[in-house]
């Protein structure tokens, strides 16, 4: 009778062991540095989705803004179409990951492509920014150009001369510019990137890769194998 018990009870363990190990599945993925291998419950997740979640957390996406208007357009809409494609695993913070890069993704190609019309429609640049925002103020100058604009340029040249490393160059090159005849358009360009543009791109809700997204990538498994690694 006792050995009977114990039969029914091995067999038992044994058919648990067996399912359990049916249900951990392994996956390989890498990073800059190494090659690891993780043991998930096939339960919860596919191979398909930690591979594709994996994809949104070891890069991040952004928008080439080489080229044309129409260029840039295509571009966002390829990158749009392959973000939303990323089958993530059913999990909030990865969720929130795609939809957040999603929405980074948006508000750049919004003002990316603003900043390209902005010679013939600079007054998109002050609506597309907050008001009395940096960017604001770097907005308005470009729209009401002449001497108003002149007067930015050179007060942005002054503060970017506060942090670098060869400051006289800069003055130099804005004096060389003030002496030409296009010098408006000089100090459109300049406003226009150094001004309006970093500080408009300051404002949007950027995906910060701080290490957060991996380690709560790796959390998803239930153990995680290193492979192998280059020398850093």
């Amino acid at each position: 009778m006792v050995n009977m018990v114990f039969f029914r009870c091995f067999v038992s363990f044994y058919l648990l062991v067996q399912v359990a190990f049916a249900q951990t599945k392994t996956v390989e993925f890498s990073d800059e540095l190494c090659r690891y291998r993780g043991h998930y419950d096939s339960r919860k997740f596919t191979e398909k989705q930690l591979l594709s979640t994996y994809r949104i957390v070891g890069m991040g996406y952004s928008i080439d803004d080489r080229g044309t208007s129409a260029e840039l357009t295509a571009r966002y809409e390829s990158t749009i179409r392959e973000v939303r494609a990323i089958d993530v695993v059913e999990d909030t913070y990865f969720k929130k990951l795609k939809a957040d890069m999603l929405a980074y993704l948006k508000q750049t190609y919004t003002l990316k492509k603003i900043e390209k019309n902005a010679r013939t429609k600079p007054e998109d640049l002050i609506a597309a920014v907050q008001k009395d925002s940096k960017a604001w103020y770097y907005a308005q100058a470009l729209n009401n150009g002449g001497e108003q604009l002149l007067k930015v340029y050179e007060e942005l040249v002054k503060s970017k001369m506060v942090d670098n490393a060869w400051p006289e160059n800069l003055w130099n090159t804005y004096l060389e510019n003030m002496s030409k005849d296009n010098r408006l358009d000089l100090a459109f360009d300049y406003v226009l990137v150094y001004g309006w543009w970093n500080s408009a791109n300051s404002l949007v809700d950027h995906v910060v890769y701080d290490g957060t997204q991996m380690k709560n990538f790796l959390a998803l498994f239930i153990k995680v194998d290193t492979l192998n690694c280059d020398e850093p």
